[in-house]
């Protein structure tokens, strides 16, 4: 028989985190701030998609949830905070994305979230609210959650996740405490995502250089044939630009993957760019697409790249804020001006 009593046992998780070992770092200056009541209550969540940003921002809101937080690193899976989170029905827990069918944040949703936020806390703890795509509100929407960020309710924390801050309004930045995910140890990065597929290949290579800071958008690129799918497009980008390929039958071909396509051209621009600027072929991580860099930067001068890049980011930034634009035309009309990008800017020998 114990000689202490049930509450003088030490709590112990019984849950697993599922927080990413390259995020425990930070995760645990987070906490730490949060100990010392010196984290501030709106955090903006800065992190590369694949990164593991949503595990992170789930894990840490389970944690100040849990209501044995202040005695163990994760979420001890035991207490009723923990099981309402794993239900899913914590009614202090407030996660807020893109409804099915829209393409932004309605300024009523958010006006919903701070009605909640300013009552009562149903737990007698703290009330945590989950943006998921912060850039996805509209003006509105940003003007609405000011006011919370600037008077905020007792034990209230904000998550604000983003994948790129420049999306994010000064005055949305300036309220808040910003959080950087990053990676430093790309060894290790690269020895957990073999030891995933069992063994190291060409494509897990050329994912690693290509997306240094998302270990699971390398996966999926070096595991779902997109490897082999962006050096096919490359090349074909390649044959538009030599007048091989007509730009409406490509637009057609590659419609199905045009998400990943604006992707793979902001790869590939990423190699044009340098190659343009330095003639150093080892500079240029689509090894397997050197040919077809060589033949874009053969016809392009520097202007027409610089003019491909602006356009390129203009039709990937829509896509990622779900604007509500005509796809299949954009993406016509971006293949269209390569073939008038060859024409006008064309590369004197």
């Amino acid at each position: 028989m114990s000689l202490f009593g049930d509450e003088d046992l030490p709590i112990v998780a019984t849950r697993e985190s599922e927080l990413d070992f390259w995020n425990q770092t930070s995760f645990e200056q987070l906490a730490q701030q949060f100990r010392s009541g010196s984290m501030h209550h709106g955090v903006l969540l800065l992190g590369a998609d694949g990164i593991g940003r949503d595990a992170f921002a789930d894990e840490f809101a389970r944690w100040v949830l849990c209501q044995n937080h202040s005695e163990v690193e994760s979420a001890c899976g035991d207490c009723k905070s923990c099981h309402l989170y794993e239900s899913q029905s914590h009614p202090d827990y407030y996660p807020l994305a893109i409804e099915d069918g829209k393409t932004q944040i309605a300024v009523d949703q958010v006006r919903q979230l701070i009605s909640s936020l300013q009552e009562s806390a149903h737990q007698s703890g703290w009330k945590v609210a989950n943006i998921h795509q912060v850039s996805a509100l509209n003006q509105n929407s940003y003007n609405a959650l000011l006011k919370t960020l600037e008077e905020p309710q007792p034990k209230t924390l904000l998550i604000l996740q983003t994948e790129q801050l420049q999306q994010v309004p000064a005055t949305i930045r300036s309220r808040s405490q910003l959080l950087s995910l990053s990676i430093s140890d790309q060894e290790a990065i690269q020895a957990w995502l073999e030891d995933r597929k069992g063994h190291s290949t060409d494509d897990l290579t050329l994912a690693l250089n290509l997306f240094p800071q998302a270990p699971y958008k390398a996966e999926d690129f070096a595991n779902n044939g997109d490897a082999f799918k962006c050096g096919e497009f490359i090349f074909d980008i390649a044959f538009l630009l030599e007048a091989k390929e007509p730009a409406l039958a490509l637009a057609e071909k590659w419609l199905p993957d045009v998400e990943d396509c604006c992707l793979w051209m902001q790869l590939m621009m990423r190699d044009l760019l340098l190659f343009a600027q330095t003639n150093n072929k080892d500079l240029i991580a689509l090894k397997g697409q050197q040919e077809a860099i060589e033949i874009i930067c053969g016809i392009l001068s520097n202007q027409g790249l610089l003019q491909l890049n602006d356009k390129i980011i203009e039709l990937r930034s829509l896509i990622m804020k779900k604007s509500p634009v005509n796809l299949s035309s954009s993406w016509q009309s971006l293949l269209i001006y390569c073939t008038q990008l060859a024409q006008k800017f064309r590369r004197i020998a």
